[in-house]
């Protein structure tokens, strides 16, 4: 089969004649119909110093898709069946440690991760544990969004780690998932969103949302504002923004997606005394600073909670919920290609010049 295999840090290639893998005891094979580039993605391509030690060559890449059920291993579990849609938690757990034990297994102290410590799903067919498989609904998720459920996911973890509706939210970084987490903050009914981003490209697509959405407030309320903080006079321009529109010295919580150090400064400055920086983003490098330590967190009494992955599988079970009741995260794909693609596709991603890009190892669908 053709699959996108890691095969030195930083080089990632698309081979053919990659033995097509058998599931073993309690596993099913999925056909991959559909797959999304993620962020990580572009870590492990580009060796950074936050994933370069997790991936070891060669590793299949790849950890959002969604597919088909091919075929299932010997399991006492008989209730996956070929044919079945299904997308994947692509965090696979140990079960016995602590935090497994207690209701946490999203922070697995063993955790495995597909598409970084084991093979994933940028390739025709991928094999994973049957307990990790989520069966989808056709007429709700089509192929294009099943196949970045794991990204929208850790959207909806994020959002729901602290208190959304009716308060004020900061989005920094308006990259895939940043977009899906202002959609699923709106869509939850946060009072006012504050959109900060720094690419040209990403700003263009946040003012575009943010428009058709301020549009449909009843009251013709700019509900959602995009704040360009590309420059350091444009940050300290979306601070006092924040400030004065919050009415509360700042927002309730920050949404922190881009990892970059100086977005998280930035969010924690916009954030009210006693608000909450809730923070996704995985820098390029291991350390942040923080630069004002006593007087942004300790003297205001604000919370820092660190986010990985979905919660299993309550997180799934909420994302399908908001899917079913008319959550539209469709328009965030902005590329879509066939698994041949792979290479032009990254270049885009890597270059800020597309937001959610969907590849096809069957074919782009017509």
């Amino acid at each position: 089969m053709k699959a996108v295999r890691l095969l030195g840090e930083g080089a990632a290639r698309l081979v053919d004649g990659v033995p097509i893998p058998e599931p073993g005891p309690g596993e099913v094979r999925v056909k991959v119909l559909a797959a999304g580039i993620c962020g990580t993605d572009k870590h492990l391509c580009r060796g950074d110093a936050t994933v370069r030690e997790k991936a070891k060559p060669p590793r299949t890449l790849g950890h959002e898709f969604c597919g088909e059920v091919d075929a299932v291993g010997d399991s006492l579990r008989r209730d996956w069946n070929p044919g079945d849609y299904v997308a994947a938690e692509m965090h696979i757990v140990c079960g016995t440690c602590y935090p497994c034990r207690t209701g946490q297994s999203h922070v697995c102290e063993k955790t495995v991760i597909a598409g970084l410590h084991r093979d994933g799903a940028f390739a025709e067919y991928v094999v994973l544990p049957a307990d990790n498989l989520v069966r989808l609904d056709r007429d709700i998720v089509p192929l294009k969004v099943g196949a970045f459920l794991d990204a929208l996911g850790n959207a909806v973890h994020t959002v729901f780690s602290t208190d959304v509706p009716a308060r004020n939210i900061v989005v920094m970084g308006y990259g895939p998932i940043g977009a899906m987490t202002a959609a699923v903050a709106d869509f939850v009914g946060a009072a006012e969103i504050f959109i900060c981003e720094v690419s040209p490209y990403n700003l263009g697509l946040a003012r575009e949302w943010a428009s058709e959405r301020n549009a449909a407030h009843p009251a013709g309320f700019e509900r959602i504002v995009v704040l360009d903080t590309s420059t350091e006079d444009g940050r300290k321009a979306a601070a006092e923004s924040v400030k004065d529109r919050t009415r509360a010295g700042g927002a309730d919580a920050v949404l922190e997606i881009s990892g970059h150090p100086t977005a998280i400064n930035d969010g924690l400055s916009m954030l009210r005394w006693g608000g909450e920086l809730i923070e996704l983003g995985i820098g390029r490098e291991q350390g942040v600073r923080v630069e004002a330590w006593n007087d942004e967190v300790v003297f205001k009494g604000r919370t820092i909670k660190g986010i990985i992955g979905r919660r299993m599988f309550d997180t799934w079970y909420r994302t399908l919920g908001l899917l079913r009741a008319g959550l539209q995260v469709d328009h965030l794909v902005t590329d879509e290609a066939p698994l041949d693609d792979f290479h032009d596709a990254m270049a885009k991603f890597e270059a800020n010049e597309t937001l959610k890009v969907v590849l096809y190892p069957g074919g782009v669908p017509r």
